[in-house]
């Protein structure tokens, strides 16, 4: 049976074998960018309340997490927002029903917790665009990056 729940960063850290299927599928330039979680600013971050960590589980089993960090929106300070650090489900757990009913899940979840506005990052090579438009979602900006330095 599938259950949506709220989490701790630590369910994260101690199912890694998901976030090294996560970085596998979607990281760009892995050579430039090791798999090196900065779990000390995680746990901080949690316990002073900027967080907030949702995950998947099939029958006790976590299969997908997805970590928020929650802050003032920097331009408008009264505008609580929540932006997505990470998303993931395992693939043989990604039903398109499945995947929406999780995205609707925080989002309804962080409503409830005062968040006013949320950001999720999608990547190209993995986009999910189309679900987050047909949930009312609009495409607010592109992020592009490079490396420049050795």
């Amino acid at each position: 049976m599938i259950v949506f729940e709220h989490g701790s960063i630590h369910i994260v850290q101690d199912n890694f074998h998901l976030i090294e299927e996560h970085w596998e599928e979607i990281v760009l330039n892995k050579e430039q960018r090791p798999l090196s979680v900065h779990w000390d600013w995680f746990y901080k971050a949690e316990k002073d309340g900027d967080t907030r960590t949702f995950v998947v589980r099939d029958n006790e089993e976590v299969v997908g997490y997805a970590v928020f960090i929650v802050h003032p929106h920097l331009h408008s300070s009264g505008l609580i927002i929540a932006q997505n650090d990470a998303v993931f489900m395992k693939k043989d757990k990604r039903v398109m029903s499945m995947g929406k009913a999780f995205l609707q899940y925080c989002d309804e979840e962080l409503a409830k917790q005062g968040i006013k506005m949320i950001f999720w990052h999608v990547k190209p090579c993995r986009d999910f665009g189309p679900t987050l438009e047909g949930m009312g979602y609009e495409l607010h900006e592109k992020i592009y990056s490079r490396f420049v330095g050795e």
